[in-house]
């Protein structure tokens, strides 16, 4: 909860070195300046292994165990981390590896690679790596700071962090005198255009789109701590609330990626059009955390697990978060036809080209740690698109789901399944673009839908939907608000409320992920059927921290302060029943009854024929008053009734019911 800074640890990880390399480091540290010379310009001999594997194309460009960075659009170059200090490698099929010395992050479609490296004057600075001359291009000094930094112990004076596939726009990290730093956008015609920091003190770019409108990276707070941002078309926007760091855009920027809540957090993927911010929880290994390196067109991203830089072997692995749905890269590759990767290791995905087909990643295959290129054939055939869902209000437990079919559909049926990485469908030979599934138990399910061409070819998967089944129908449901706060505004950090009724197995999970600051608390909606709940506290890591209120239909049932859960705070701390029955609007019927006065002061009468019964209920649901008369007409006291609305439900001898409002204001 208590964050640092992400860059000391960067700085310590790169300072330090890793076993995976320290021979390699060591050797090359003890050459001299010649024989370091010479190893710059060698060609590694290239240790290139197709693989012969059903559903793809699979190259093992090292046998070693390294972080590649990015990969170009045209598939043909690769920019490579090694875990040593400005140690980076380029591949090529043509070339195999070619030793950097340097920090690499970015390749185009022409090999050009961006990073930084040490120029002859001792400044580490920004520049581009070019595959034909095997030599590092200074960006040149930015006319913001014309003078390197070398009477401090600093050397720094900025870097190429990312880079368009074009290789037109670098986004640069600028640092100060003083060590803080802005993010520049630097192109051959233009030279250094400064983006604006906004309230950070310090920015740095992570990633851009492939025409350079969107470029996405991480800023700071008031004090100190990494937080979203990006830019698009030169403007700064912050992700409120949200700590963490943006590492990638999608190819057309409308998507981001990255994690959040610093080294302990989970990935997030943001719609910049939708303004909607998806984060993605670990469902696959409790305890561990994930982090988003590259996400595609249409949402989907990948990464690997547990926070933090770089993705060590038996400490990561790497998944998919693929139409709302996690899973191991592994089975990503399984549901999409790829055989043989059930005794594969994939320890991360770092980068995805723009068609979504293509990835690098670290893994130990066969046995044998290694960097790799994989590429997915093409599905043979179209799958249907646009899958929706309903729910019918009379039948609140089925659920309508309904398609686009693919283009020129001839011999086609449909198969539902229940997730993207599910080989088996729950329904199929469905001859029409809709279908109903009846009689689910109440619960959370995931549906999408493949298209069978006649037996010869089973196409991908539409997008998924998420509907859920509550034990009654949407219009018998009332809301339940909880107003969540803590203190340091880093959200509940595993600490949550579960939520547990009568009626069904459901079980409801209330908790702050980010924000809730005091002032700006976080408030929750929670539609609930009538029922009676048991409110249990599941505790987190500083549980001293947090505080929340929760209300029905705007009347306060339960709070607790700031600080109020402590060792001895009661975990079933509630117990209520969410009465919904008066979660109705006014009925009428041809009874013919009427309320005056409304509003009501002292009294109010009920006029009618034939009332046999009268149940009076406030706001939020909770009986006040039955009276059993006999009578055409009633009057009612409002002596122990608060100022407020109340529904009156009059039963009359013919079984008739009606639902008046009448408003009480003394």
């Amino acid at each position: 909860m208590k964050k640092a800074l992400h860059l000391m640890l960067a700085l310590a990880l790169f300072v330090c070195g890793f076993s995976v390399n320290a021979q390699k480091k060591a050797t090359y540290n003890a050459m001299t300046s010649v024989e370091k010379q010479d190893v710059k310009k060698e060609n590694r001999a290239p240790e290139v292994r197709v693989m012969d594997v059903r559903g793809a194309a699979i190259t093992i460009i090292d046998s070693d165990y390294h972080f590649p960075y990015d990969i170009s659009d045209n598939k043909q170059h690769v920019a490579i981390q090694a875990f040593g200090e400005s140690e980076s490698y380029y591949w090529s099929e043509a070339t195999g590896m070619i030793y950097i010395e340097g920090t690499v992050f970015a390749v185009s479609d022409d090999g050009i690679v961006a990073g930084y490296y040490t120029n002859d004057q001792g400044a580490s600075v920004g520049g581009l790596w070019h595959s034909d001359t095997k030599e590092w291009q200074f960006l040149g000094m930015n006319p913001d700071y014309p003078e390197f930094f070398l009477d401090m112990d600093n050397p720094d004076y900025n870097g190429a962090w990312a880079m368009s596939n074009d290789g037109l726009n670098v986004g640069v990290m600028q640092f100060t005198a003083d060590w803080e730093t802005s993010t520049y956008i630097w192109n051959p015609n233009d030279g250094y255009t400064k983006l604006p920091n906004g309230a950070s003190t310090q920015t740095r770019p992570n990633g851009i789109s492939s025409d350079g409108s969107v470029v996405v990276g991480h800023g700071t707070d008031e004090i100190g701590y990494w937080t979203v941002c990006y830019w698009k078309d030169g403007q700064i926007y912050n992700i409120d609330g949200i700590y963490g760091e943006a590492m990638n855009a999608s190819p057309s920027g409308r998507y981001i990626c990255g994690y959040v809540d610093g080294m302990e957090g989970n990935a997030f993927v943001y719609d910049i059009v939708g303004e909607e911010l998806t984060q993605i929880a670990n469902t696959l290994e409790a305890g561990s955390s994930l982090s988003a390196t590259c996400v595609t067109d249409n949402g989907d991203a990948f990464g690997y697990m547990a926070g933090g830089f770089p993705p060590m072997p038996d400490m990561r692995r790497a998944f998919a978060y693929v139409g709302g749905e996690v899973m191991y890269f592994s089975d990503y590759l399984l549901a999409n036809g790829v055989g043989e990767t059930e005794s594969w290791i994939i320890y991360s995905i770092n980068n995805v080209t723009a068609d979504g087909r293509t990835f690098i990643g670290a893994a130990n295959i066969d046995g044998q740690d290694c960097t790799f290129i994989i590429t997915l054939e093409e599905s043979l055939c179209d799958g249907p698109t646009n899958l929706t869902y309903s729910i019918p209000e009379n039948d609140f437990n089925n659920v309508a789901l309904s398609w686009d079919a693919p283009a020129d559909p001839v011999n086609v049926t449909y198969e539902i399944y229940t997730g993207y990485s599910a080989t088996e469908p729950i329904y199929s030979g469905i001859t029409e673009t809709s279908f109903e599934i009846e009689d689910l138990e109440p619960g959370q399910y995931t549906f999408l839908v493949r298209a069978n061409w006649g037996g010869e070819c089973l196409s991908g998967g539409s997008n998924t939907v998420k509907p859920t089944i509550y034990p009654c129908a949407a219009a018998n449901m009332c809301e339940l608000t909880f107003t969540m706060i803590d203190e340091y505004g880093d959200g509940w950090n595993n600490a949550y409320i579960e939520i547990v009724g009568t009626l069904s197995d459901m079980v409801y999970k209330v908790e702050l992920k980010q924000g809730g600051y005091i002032e700006e608390p976080e408030v929750l909606v929670l539609p609930l059927c009538h029922d009676t709940y048991t409110f249990t506290w599941v505790k987190g890591e500083w549980d001293a921290e947090i505080g929340f209120s929760i209300a029905l239909e705007g009347e306060e049932i339960y709070k607790v302060d700031m600080a109020g859960i402590t060792d001895t705070f009661e975990l079933n701390f509630l117990n209520y029943e969410v009465n919904c029955e008066a979660n109705i609007d006014e009925v009428a019927t041809e009874n013919n009854i009427d309320i005056m006065p409304n509003p009501a002061k002292n009294y109010f009468n009920i006029e009618g024929e034939n009332i046999v019964n009268v149940e009076i209920y406030n706001a939020v649901g909770q009986t006040v008053d039955v009276i059993n008369v006999n009578n055409d007409d009633v009057q009612i006291s409002t002596a122990k009734y608060d100022n407020g609305i109340y529904f009156v439900r009059v039963l009359t001898s013919d079984a008739k019911t009606t639902v008046k409002k009448v408003v009480v204001a003394k």
